[in-house]
This record gives structure tokens, sequence and C-alpha cells, in this order.
């Protein structure tokens, strides 16, 4: 007895895992996503990305801005033999001077580009790295593909907060750690044939373990704070996920330690294992020190326009210091010296310009402070005095802020 057509077995080609054919009546038909069709984290990230990455040239130069975008502007100025990146003497172990600037300082000087434009198309590469490092990261640590999508809920509030105080080599450094953890994740995870009966796992290639310390070491130079929170990522994923023998996987992950300790040290610029870090700039107050008007977001074009790169500027607002160097000037003093100045040096400039600024000093002692440090230009708050012999150039109807030139001594 034959079976009715409608319990007729499927044909043999078919299985379980198959996705379900459409019916020829188009009832309960199914169709499955196009294979071509980006995830929605692929999608949601380039939207991100398009926005924060045309919002980055909006950003004005204070605080972190300024500051990476003079560290720039030196590199571009002399690569090998930078000043410090706000003040006119050659830079002795600066730790501003890590890869990722070297690498902008090479890009400015090949295209001829500003500190500030290399800013930008630089915060374009970082959140790419951002972005991928996240999605790199989710995929080793869930199927789940709306993880990512969440985390793009902060990312974007950090980066929209305050977009002024956002520091690009810590977004540089963060983005390198999330791809070495996803790298990590992934050499530790890679299952070979089983043997002996033993957990399936493995440990790295020693080509691996180089490849992850030399990545470590990066951050290291970068960011050190970074740095920190990435080995102890690193040792996270390798304690919890590594299923292997002891003995291989302690030695591929010294020669890991070992590489990542001689990436900081062998840097040219400065000894990554023992260079002091200066405070940064994110913290730094937007009143001028005398007080006065809150001037952040102050683009200072007004001031810039006057002002040829690579001379000094006497002031004591802080907001105008970065926005100076950021530009290519000088400051006398800065608000946050860097931790590579002497300390005896950073005394002496910061007493000169508290000297300068009072109002009961005699001009034969602003003149003997402009002659010793070279100072062309003064920026004076509105509560400030003007010196009998400068001449006003500009001022900012927002601030009330003055700029002069001082006769050459």
């Amino acid at each position: 007895m034959s079976l009715p057509s409608s319990a007729t077995p499927a044909p043999s080609d078919a299985s379980p895992t198959s996705p379900p054919r459409a019916a020829a009546d188009g009832v309960g038909e199914y169709v499955a996503a196009p294979r071509w069709l980006p995830s929605p984290y692929v999608l949601l990230a380039g939207l991100l990305w398009a926005v924060l990455s045309a919002a980055a040239w909006q950003v004005p130069m204070c605080c972190e801005a300024g500051l990476n975008a003079a560290v720039v502007e030196r590199l571009r100025a002399s690569l090998l033999h930078p000043t410090f990146p706000m003040t006119d003497l050659p830079a002795v172990a600066s730790a501003h001077y890590s890869p990722y600037a070297v690498l902008q300082g090479l890009g400015a000087r090949a295209s001829g580009l500003s500190g500030q434009t290399v800013l930008a198309l630089s915060a374009a590469v970082n959140l790419a790295l951002l972005l991928t490092g996240i999605g790199r990261l989710a995929r080793v640590l869930t199927p789940n593909r709306w993880v990512p999508v969440l985390a793009l809920i902060p990312l974007a509030l950090i980066h929209w907060a305050d977009p002024g105080r956002w520091s690009a080599p810590s977004t540089f450094a963060v983005a390198v750690t999330l791809h070495l953890w996803a790298w990590t994740g992934r050499a530790v995870t890679r299952v070979p044939r089983p043997v002996s009966g033993r957990l399936p796992g493995r440990s790295p290639r020693w080509a691996e373990a180089a490849g992850i310390g030399a990545l470590l070491g990066l951050v290291l130079l970068v960011h050190p704070p970074t740095a920190f929170g990435a080995a102890l990522g690193v040792v996270a994923l390798i304690a919890v996920v590594q299923r292997t023998r002891i003995r291989p996987t302690v030695r591929r992950w010294a020669l890991a330690a070992l590489c990542a300790a001689a990436v900081a040290a062998v840097w040219p610029y400065y000894n990554g294992l023992t260079a002091e870090q200066a405070p940064s700039s994110a913290g730094a107050t937007s009143r001028p020190a005398t007080g006065g008007a809150p001037v952040t977001g102050e683009p200072y074009t007004w001031a810039t326009a006057h002002i040829p790169p690579g001379e000094v500027v006497l002031t004591d607002s802080r907001p105008a210091m970065y926005a100076l160097a950021g530009h290519g000037a000088y400051v006398l003093a800065e608000g946050l010296p860097d931790a590579g100045l002497p300390a005896a040096e950073r005394r002496a400039r910061g007493r000169a310009v508290a000297e300068y600024l009072k109002a009961a000093t005699p001009q034969e002692e602003r003149d003997r402070i402009t002659g010793r440090y070279g100072v062309r230009w003064v920026l004076l708050t509105r509560f400030q005095k003007l010196p009998g012999d400068a001449s006003v150039l500009a001022y900012s109807p927002r601030t009330g802020e003055v700029l002069a030139r001082v006769p050459e001594r």
C-alpha cells in the first residue's frame, strides 16, 4: 500500500540544518536573511563612527586636544630632536613622544598638515580601531551579536559629553587593548585535536606570544595606566580560558612579558619602564589662574592669527596655554608642566610669569624677564594690567582677554 502524497518523505538532499524552502503556493514561506547584509553592530558602529569623526573637526584646541596638537607640531618641526610640547627647551625623556605621537608626526611632516588637522584625522582612525576592537572581542566572548551593540551606548555618551577633554592617546591605547584581548582570547581557545583525553586547549605559538607581548609594550609606551588594565585582562583570559599543560604555557607567556618589557625599554625617546608621567590636562581648571569668566571652548583664533609658530607667549591662563601650543606657539610656563622638565626650571619659569604680571613690578624687571626667555607676546586676562611698552593687537569680546606684543630685548 502506497503512502498518501502528504506523507511522502522529504527529498534525500534535505538536512535538519537546512533553512526551510519556500512553499509553492507561498503559504508559510520563509526568507532567510541575505549573507551580504551587515550585522546590526556593523551598521550602528558605522553610523557612530561617521558622526563622531565629523564632530572631531569641531573640537577646540583646549585641554588634551591642545596638548596633543602641540606634540604633533613639535615632531613636525623636528622628528628626532623635538622640544617639549609647550616649552621651548629640548625634550629630554618626555613621555609625550610615544610611538603613537611619532606616527602622527610622520604623517604631519609627509603631508604638511597642521597638528590640529592631523588630530582630527587621527580621531577617525582611533574610533575605527576602537569599534573594530569591540566587535572582535565580543565575538571571542559570546556568539550573541547584540552584545557589542550595547557597548555603543556608553561609548557614544562618553565621546559626546566633552569632546575637548577626550584624550587621543588613551583612546588609541584602549583600542589596541581590545584587539590585544581578542588576539589573546583566540590564541588560548583555538582547539586542536584532543590528545590523551585531556581537555581541549592550546598554548599560544611562540610568534603569537611575542606579538602579544610587543603589542602590550606599545600600550605601555602610549598610555601606562591603560597598559596596567591591559595586562590584567590578558592574565584573566589566560587564567579562565587556557586549558593545556602548564610548562609550555608558562614559557610562552614569559616570552610575551619579556617582549613587552623590551619594547618599552628600547624606545629611543624615553624609557617606558621608568619614565615619569605628566598629569593629565583633562583635570585642569577651565578658568584663568587669576579668576574671571569661564573660557572652556574658547578657540583663541583671534590670538593665534597673530602669533607665528615657535614664538614665546607669557600668560597664566591655562586654556590659552593649550590653545596657543596647539597652534604651534610656546608658553613661558605651562599650567601642568611636563614631568621631564627639571623642577628647578619649572619653578623659575613659574616665578617669572607671576612676577611679570604683578602690577607693582618695575618695567626694568619685566624687560629682564622678556629678554631672558625670549618672550615676544603677552596674553592677559581682563583683570591684569597691560605693561607700558606693550602694543595691543587683538582682544576677545567674549572673555575680555587681550593679546599684546612686547619689544624684542
